[in-house]
């Protein structure tokens, strides 16, 4: 091995001796045995040529009573980039950065104050090499050492927050839950150029909670216990949802914090593998590892506060009462409640292998996750399920007003409100679609856009797909015309559906 030589510039010059060697021996050896060759060596530098996954190891002390974590994180198998951000939680109060493979010395660092799409949940940081030098600078090794405290929220005597979200580090007495999405409780890189995120990490991390009785990373299995390892070389969002509750596994598929009776558990069971071979089986892609559904208690007012979201591979639903996991059987909302399950599920191939690359992205992650939610219900749950809850998106649209076609859409003002746009009126538009092309063509047209696993996906992507399914000219240009770039593609929709 040549000094400063790597690995993969070696497997290139060793692949290049093997075809010379190969083509000047080639009437000696069958093509059919030259081809296998060729394809393993191949796929070999493929394998070795790919990006890496950040690594995180580290540490993380947990107090469900006290709302505290404290973290102490190594990161490595940064991704090629020079214009970083690494978002925490603004929450969150940094001890120090180091490049531990060079000093001991903490690194000088800044907040910056540009990055495109800072929330008020995160804070955007950077390091320098050295002080005075105001570039950039990305060690090979990067520790990052911080502790954050949050309110902690049992009831209303506790006094509900104005709030609840996805992104909140939620404390509610007896758990935490947050997640990489949006919170960053954990450091998460930010490309400023290419507007690309890095939540899904591979992770080797020791979670002590002396008030805990279950662990739970994602990805992982949950652990009884009130500290463990937890490792994994497959990259996922690193959610976290520690505390006391109560557990249930079958097949694989895990329920955390069930308010069910026994016979909703095995139910629920039951639904869940159903859900997940229908989506499988459709856009013939498995969802890679265990289900895992959570039940948790918001830290808002939960007569006003319920929602779901899902970290692949697991669906938090955080919500009590009628809106708890229970009511997926024995309430009047149990058509709607299994649909934003399935809606969650559906995240997998909306949301996690493509993802959004600009605001009309998330009309391709919500849009059609909610359309295929609607679809499942259909074929699964029942037509009058699927009627019902089609009707409702139709006729709670019967206001709304000036908003951009697909076409134009380039800013969340586009939408005029995101809500109905996302989840009633794109949902409504692609059952249409379906209607017109038929159920086998739609199918497919989701598969492409999910095999391709864009990060960066838009409306140009969208139509691409499209054209690559739908390969009748006559019939491309009548869809897109008529849904795509037309303001008039609602009133179309529901002709179509014959629903006003």
């Amino acid at each position: 091995m040549r000094k400063n030589e790597s690995y993969q510039e070696i497997y290139k010059h060793n692949v290049a001796l093997i075809l010379s060697l190969i083509n000047l021996n080639y009437k000696m050896l069958k093509p059919k045995l030259i081809l296998i060759f060729v394809t393993f060596i191949l796929s070999g530098y493929t394998a070795l040529a790919q990006e890496k996954s950040l690594f995180v190891k580290g540490t993380v002390d947990i107090s469900v009573t006290k709302g505290t974590i404290a973290c102490d994180f190594v990161l490595s198998d940064f991704p090629e980039i020079k214009d970083y951000v690494i978002r925490i939680n603004s929450g969150m109060n940094i001890h120090y950065f180091k490049d531990i493979k060079r000093s001991n010395a903490a690194l000088d660092y800044d907040v910056d104050t540009k990055d495109s799409i800072q929330s008020d949940e995160v804070k955007s940081y950077y390091v320098h090499e050295n002080r005075g030098n105001p570039a950039r600078y990305l060690p090979e090794e990067l520790e990052v050492k911080y502790l954050g405290m949050y309110p902690v929220i049992k009831d209303s005597l506790s006094g509900w927050m104005g709030g609840d979200w996805r992104g909140n580090v939620a404390f509610n007495g007896y758990s935490v839950r947050a997640e990489g999405y949006q919170s960053d409780w954990y450091p998460v890189i930010y490309d400023m150029k290419t507007r690309k995120r890095y939540p899904e990490v591979r992770y080797n991390v020791k979670i002590t909670c002396s008030d805990c009785k279950v662990l739970f990373v994602n990805g992982s299995k949950p652990v009884k216990a009130g500290q463990a390892t937890f490792v994994s070389d497959i990259p996922h969002e690193l959610s976290i949802y520690c505390g006391s509750f109560n557990t249930a596994e079958q097949n694989g598929v895990w329920l955390l914090n069930s308010d069910m009776t026994k016979t909703d558990e095995q139910r629920f069971f039951n639904m869940a593998n159903s859900y997940e071979a229908y989506y499988g089986k459709q856009m013939a892609i498995p969802f890679k590892g265990s289900l895992t559904f959570v039940q948790t208690d918001p830290v808002a007012d939960p007569k006003q506060w319920a929602f779901a979201f899902f970290s692949a591979p697991t669906t938090f639903n955080v919500g009590s009462g009628e809106w708890g996991m229970k009511s997926l059987f024995n309430s009047s909302n149990s058509a709607k409640n299994k649909k934003s399950m399935a809606h969650e599920l559906a995240h997998y191939y909306f949301g996690t292998l493509v993802q959004p690359g600009s605001e009309f992205g998330m009309v391709i992650e919500e849009g059609l996750a909610e359309y295929m939610a609607l679809r499942l219900t259909r074929s699964l749950e029942g037509e009058d399920a699927f009627e019902t809850l089609l009707k409702e998106r139709i006729s709670t649209l019967e206001n709304f007003r000036n908003y951009k076609p697909f076409a134009e859409v380039n800013t969340e003002a586009d939408y005029c409100n995101r809500e109905y746009y996302l989840y009633y009126y794109a949902p409504t538009l692609f059952t249409a679609i379906e209607k017109e092309i038929g159920e086998k063509a739609m199918w497919q047209w989701l598969r492409t856009m999910a095999q391709s696993e864009n990060k960066h996906a838009d409306y140009n992507f969208m139509v691409d797909a499209f054209k690559n399914t739908v390969t009748d000219p006559s019939l491309q240009e009548k869809i897109i015309g008529k849904y795509f770039r037309s303001a008039s593609a609602l009133q179309s929709a529901e002709d179509e559906l014959g629903i006003h």
